[in-house]
């Protein structure tokens, strides 16, 4: 079982393969999570998106368990 900390770890670095297939790059490290420009939110979207289908997990729900 991964814990909150791995899922937004993995959401992140997929976050990260979908921005690069776009064309785009950002640091090793950089949270798609706490992002605000239009096409980081949508790389982190699309990631949680993936998430969801293939473990049914929300990393927005281990983001909230993180914040409590």
């Amino acid at each position: 079982m991964r814990t909150p900390k791995q899922i937004i770890s993995q959401t992140n670095e997929l976050a990260r393969k979908i921005y690069g297939l776009r064309g785009y790059n950002v640091r090793e490290g950089y949270r798609f999570d706490k992002a605000t420009h239009p096409h980081e939110r949508e790389a982190w979207t699309c990631a949680c998106e993936a998430q969801l289908l293939l473990t049914e997990t929300d990393p927005n729900d281990a983001l909230d368990e993180l914040a409590a």
